[in-house]
């Protein structure tokens, strides 16, 4: 006797808040050019009937909602930093180079 079982398989992604600093909910986005990208931490994996296997991607990102653009970033340094230029965007102050 011979049964025949699907596979279900595929790519989940769960997204969540990085945190929840005012400050950070209103980024500039270069691609689609509004102030709505927002630090999340992402996670990919590979999964048989919903269930997460194999971690694909496990990190932090820039992302737009409106354009769904992302960009990695490693540490606070490294968001400080993007928020420092950011004020520098928005209030129209040439960027300081150290």
């Amino acid at each position: 006797m011979f049964f025949l079982i699907p596979f279900v398989c595929g790519i989940n992604h769960y997204d969540k808040e990085y945190d929840n600093n005012p400050n950070h909910k209103s980024i500039y986005c270069p691609n689609c050019h509004n102030f709505s990208v927002r630090p999340i931490k992402r996670r990919e994996f590979v999964s048989l009937w919903w269930v997460p296997i194999v971690p694909l991607y496990w990190g932090k990102q820039l992302h737009c909602p409106i354009c769904n653009w992302r960009q990695d970033f490693k540490n606070d340094e490294q968001l400080q930093k993007i928020l420092v230029e950011q004020n520098n965007i928005k209030t129209g102050a040439p960027p300081k180079y150290s």
